[in-house]
This record gives structure tokens, sequence and C-alpha cells, in this order.
């Protein structure tokens, strides 16, 4: 049996860089090989100069841009099925923008390729100001789930979704612990509260001209690190299942900060006081000139309010702010080089946790550092780039035996769960687990029904997201922002 697994990479950005790529290197002893990269052809230099500087040698192929809303065009399809048959490729990673993730992922599962793809499984331009691209993320996900399993019939295969947190070791714990005492008081998870904070300050003129993590495209914060935040949130809740007492209905409220909110807040006066003369030289449109250019572009910050029905009885609240403009380490006017994990960036992250009367938990993630390239072991504690703490408390006697009502976990004291090294990012290493199991699957070593992110468990934070973006746009044209759906449909 063969058990080389031949991968082809398309899309190969920041992301790709920093973390499919070194932990595919890692794995060659699994007979993983990366043999294989699409990227677009104005990367082509900037992409020629990277593979030169780090002695990579897969075979390098550049496209155009194409019309998301349109389909595959023939000419990149036909490149595609050429580079599967001359490399034998047999597992494919999508790490491009998510407005194309649709089209490589139909065209992989017509070939039988094992999947795994970057969050969200689909966005759409001007999802936030049109109702029917929101309502299309359900849409997108049932056509590919379906295609999935009619490809199951004849050969089983992954479809991963990069969603981490499943496989981080700090969440993992908390998961175990919900079960705990939901298998011990009957007791499901009643409240819980989450905030995810990117600590981005993009200045109004890259606003309309970014192409990372873009707003001008009508999509946002939801889009780029939300998802993973709907994701774990339903992790969490679905952790402390209870027969009879699990929600049967969603229903969602939203509220977004658009840029020509974020314009209101820092002006451009202000931002002359901050920079001085340098800022008028690389800005020199007025917030009244730049403001209708921003009309409908993404959001930058979006809270939301989740109600937990159960039998039209609302049995829990779950909130979550998800925020782009939050604390941030930047001081200069020019965007730095690296916008995915530098440019000053810091991300805080905090969730808490209720179960009744029983337990609380709450996570802890801060950083206070804006250089994430590596990690010493004070970088566990608060501040560092491997903060993350646990707090437990508990109602002790409810439980029967000698029990601490506080309970600190520190990360550094769960790390062991995974192959990690003391000068990198848990949270990047456990990118790499999910690229692990990846490879494991298709050698056979892992059964599908131990995956963590297989497709089929996506259904619900997708639909929490479609949901957002549909509360979002009705508030705005003035009708009932209340969005509801029930198990996802």
């Amino acid at each position: 049996m063969d058990n080389n697994v031949n991968i082809l990479l398309i899309g190969i950005g920041p992301h790709a860089r920093r973390i499919y790529i070194p932990a595919i290197n890692k794995y060659k002893a699994n007979n993983a090989h990366l043999v294989a990269g699409v990227e677009l052809i104005k990367q082509k230099e900037s992409l020629l100069e990277y593979l030169k500087q780090n002695n990579l040698t897969f075979a390098a192929y550049f496209i155009e841009r194409f019309d998301p809303n349109g389909i595959l065009p023939s000419n990149i399809e036909n490149l595609l099925n050429q580079i599967v048959t001359k490399h034998h490729v047999n597992a494919v990673i999508i790490a491009t923008e998510p407005l194309v993730h649709k089209h490589y992922a139909q065209w992989a599962l017509t070939r039988g390729l094992h999947i795994l793809m970057d969050k969200p499984i689909t966005t759409h331009d001007n999802i936030v100001s049109s109702i029917s691209n929101a309502k299309q993320l359900i849409s997108d996900y049932k056509k590919l789930y379906q295609q999935y399993l009619q490809l199951q019939k004849t050969k089983e295969t992954i479809f991963s979704i990069n969603v981490q947190r499943r496989y981080h070791p700090g969440f993992i714990k908390v998961f175990d612990l919900i079960k705990d005492v939901t298998k011990k008081f009957n007791i499901p998870v009643t409240s819980i509260q989450s905030q995810h904070a990117d600590g981005q300050w993009r200045l109004p003129n890259e606003i309309i001209t970014q192409t990372y993590h873009p707003y001008y495209q009508g999509y946002g914060k939801c889009s780029h690190s939300g998802y993973h935040i709907f994701d774990v949130v339903y992790q969490l809740y679905k952790s402390g299942y209870v027969e009879g007492k699990f929600a049967d209905e969603f229903e969602i409220v939203s509220s977004f900060i658009q840029p020509n909110g974020f314009i209101k807040q820092i002006c451009k006066n202000d931002y002359i006081d901050y920079f001085g003369e340098e800022y008028k030289l690389i800005n020199k449109l007025t917030d009244k000139e730049l403001s209708p250019m921003c009309e409908n572009f993404g959001e930058v910050d979006a809270s939301c309010l989740l109600t937990l029905k159960k039998e039209k009885e609302n049995v829990g609240n779950i909130t979550i702010n998800l925020l782009h403009n939050s604390f941030a380490r930047r001081t200069w006017v020019l965007p730095g080089e690296d916008l995915y994990k530098g440019n000053g960036r810091v991300k805080h992250e905090f969730h808490s946790i209720q179960q009744g009367p029983f337990q609380n938990i709450q996570i802890h993630s801060y950083q206070s550092k804006d250089n994430h390239k590596y990690s010493t072991d004070e970088d566990y504690e608060v501040g560092g780039n491997n903060h993350f703490d646990i707090y437990v408390f508990r109602n002790a006697q409810m439980f029967g035996k000698k029990q601490k009502p506080l309970e600190i976990i520190h990360l550094n004291e769960l790390v062991d769960y995974q192959d990690h090294n003391d000068n990198s990012l848990v949270h990047e290493t456990t990118k790499e687990q999910v690229v692990l199991e990846f490879i494991n699957f298709v050698q056979g070593k892992v059964a599908k029904n131990r995956l963590r992110s297989n497709i089929d468990s996506h259904l619900i934070p997708v639909s929490i997201m479609s949901a957002v973006y549909q509360s979002h746009i009705k508030r705005k044209n003035g009708g009932s922002p209340i969005v509801s759906f029930r198990n996802g449909k």
C-alpha cells in the first residue's frame, strides 16, 4: 500500500508560509510531501523569492484571479487536473481567500481528493449588505456536504476545516471539565460570554486598499477570525449536552461597527495629532471624502446575542464580541510587511462558561507583545505569547468529596498533550496537529469517527455566522434584527 501523502497547496500566503509549509516539512518522515503549489500570478516574484530563500523545491504554478461569483474557469480547472496527474496528488490544502473556497473544494471533491481547508467554509462579497448572500452560506455548506456524502459512497475521504481551537490542549481540557459536571449533575451549559480581540489598528487609507483580510469586498471580522469563535462557542455548549435539555432553536441578534463608525471614533485630525505631518502624506482624503467610499464595507467589530431555546423557552444566553479595533501595539504610519502576525497585532481572548450553580470556567488568554516569532517560559504568564489560563470555580461541597472552590490551570501544565517546542506558540503547534490528523487519516491511521473537525460537524457554526450577517442587515434596513433557526435549518 502506498502511504505517500502528496499534497497540493492552493494559496501560498502568510498563513500557509507560517503554518502549512513548515508543518508538512516537519512530517516528511510520515511520508507527507508538498509536491505542488498554486498562487496568483501577481505574487509570482514574491513567492519565487520565498522558495529560493527557504530552499523549497515543490513545483509552483501561477493563475490569474477569477470572479468568485462565477464558476471555476476551465483553464484553471484543466491546470489543476494536470497537476494532480503529474504529481500524483491525493490531498489538497485550500488556503486561499474565503471567497473562492467553494470553487476549489467542489473541484477537489470531483477528483476524490482529501481536503483540508481554512475557515470560514465560505463567505461572499457584500455579505454585510445582501440578505441573499448571507443566506448563501448555508446553501454553500449543504451543497459541499452533499457532494462530500456522495463521494463517500465510493471512497472514504476527509474534508477537514481548520478550526484549531478544537485541537488546543486548553480548550480540550475545558471541554472535559464541562462534560464531567454535566455527567455528575445532569446540568447543561447555561450561559457563555466570549470575546476575541485581534488588536489590529488599520488606518483609514488601509481600510480602502488593504487586500489581506479586507473590508472593501463587503465582509470583515466575522469572515476573518470570527468563524473560529462561532465554532468554539458551539463546541463549549455542545460539551454540556443533556438529552431533553439541549436547545432546539437559536435566536440571534447582532450589532456591527463598520468602517464609517470607526472613522467617527478616530478622525483625521486625531491621526495628525498622533503621527504629525507624516500622516498627511499617506492619507490626503478628508473624513467626509472617505465616508462614501466605505459605505457597505465589511464589519470592523461585531457583537452578537444568541438566545438558546428549548420548546420555545429560553434556556441559555451566549454573548459574543468580536473586535478588530482593540488594544494594539502599532505606533507607525506605514504598514509592516507581515500583516498576519505583525503590524502591531495583539490578541486578547476571554470565555466564561456557566453551568448553573455548580461550575464556572473562565479562559483568559492575553498578549501584550506584538512579536510572536518566538516564545520563552515567561510567555506562559499574563501578557506572554503563550498565555492561556483556565480558572475553575466550583460549588465544592456539592461534589461530595474534597474539591477546591477554585482551581487555576496554566497552559504549560497541559502542553504535554501535544508535540510542542518551548520556543514556539502553542496556538501554532496546535495547527500542526490539524495537519497531522489530516495526514494520518489519509494513511489510514485515524478512523473517521475520531476526526475532530470534519465537515459533517459544521452546520451549526455556519448557521450562526449566516444569522449574524442576516441580523445586521435587517437592523440596518429598519426591520426586526431577530433571526432564528432550528438545528441550523
